[in-house]
């Protein structure tokens, strides 16, 4: 960490305590699917007879739903 990263978090460990220390809410990338989306993917699945891959899966709710999210993130959500 660079000096002044070290100056920022021991100030505001000396203002807010140990909560000065955790990361406050709405950081990083927002979520680019809902639940809904993945209760939409899990009905697919249990309608059609058919099986699917994350790629397959991925083309689906990208047509269907407008959500665009790789097949390898959408293995992650899944799991």
């Amino acid at each position: 960490w660079t000096a002044q990263t070290v100056r920022e978090v021991l100030h505001k460990w000396e203002k807010l305590g140990l909560e000065g220390l955790w990361e406050k809410p709405g950081r990083g990338g927002k979520a680019k699917w809902k639940e809904e989306d993945l209760v939409f993917l899990e009905e697919c699945l249990r309608r059609e007879p058919r099986t699917y891959n994350s790629e397959q899966l991925a083309q689906k709710l990208e047509q269907e739903r407008s959500i665009k999210l790789s097949p390898d993130r959408l293995r992650r959500v899944l799991k």
